[in-house]
């Protein structure tokens, strides 16, 4: 038994370079917060934001996180497979910079990058502009591959977000028809971009393999 998982971890050197990546991490944290006797970030970092009269806050904002993580980690895994099947293609420099792209917007979502920006006194309307001429840049680049898709889904997620954007810049009164128009119209525009590229993905993934089966058709 011993022998094999020595032969597993030899042969798959990503299973011990992960898991000695983590605990370097955890082990530094942990130095830092004996050094300074700040036991409880550590507490904080790992704590729950769970109220338990109300267990329900947060449900949407927290189903709009694990969308985007689907996203990304249907774009790295078949960016990897690809690589194997069918290197150097444009398609896979595709998948790979979508990931990147939703990966950016995972983080800003997950750490509250534009309300932290906020509180530092810079206004959410450079952010956004960074994010448009992003996505501008980004659909320049590979439009050749994205009119080749459902790409209907792309345009109803980028005027859903075009408009939770302009609610969350605008002084609109209400708060049950500012989240709806705000942060309701964004979650939609998230579930159109998980169905595009999970579409997309299965459809590279199966026409890769099917030439790679078949290399003379």
């Amino acid at each position: 038994m011993l022998k094999i998982l020595l032969k597993q971890l030899r042969h798959d050197h990503y299973i011990l370079w992960s898991n000695s990546l983590i605990i370097l991490l955890f082990l530094v944290l942990s130095i830092y917060v004996k050094i300074q006797d700040r036991g409880y970030i550590v507490v904080r970092l790992f704590d729950d934001p769970f109220l338990l009269n109300r267990p329900y806050i947060g449900t949407l904002s927290a189903v709009s996180e694990l969308m985007w993580c689907v996203v990304v980690t249907i774009c790295l895994w078949c960016w990897f497979l690809l690589n194997k099947i069918q290197p150097k293609k444009q398609i896979n420099r595709f998948i790979l910079y979508s990931a990147i792209g939703i990966g950016i917007l995972l983080i800003d979502d997950v750490f509250r990058i534009n309300l932290i920006l906020a509180k530092q006194g810079i206004s959410k309307a450079p952010v956004y502009f960074i994010y448009g001429m992003g996505a501008i840049l980004y659909g320049l680049a590979f439009w050749r591959i994205i009119r080749a898709t459902p790409y209907i889904l792309l345009m109803i997620a980028a005027i859903l977000f075009v408009i939770s954007g302009l609610v969350d810049s605008s002084h609109l009164s209400g708060q049950g028809s500012r989240a709806m128009l705000e942060d309701a119209t964004r979650l939609l525009g998230i579930m159109n971009i998980t169905l595009y590229f999970s579409q997309v993905c299965w459809q590279v993934m199966l026409q890769s393999l099917n030439r790679k089966r078949n290399p003379a058709t």
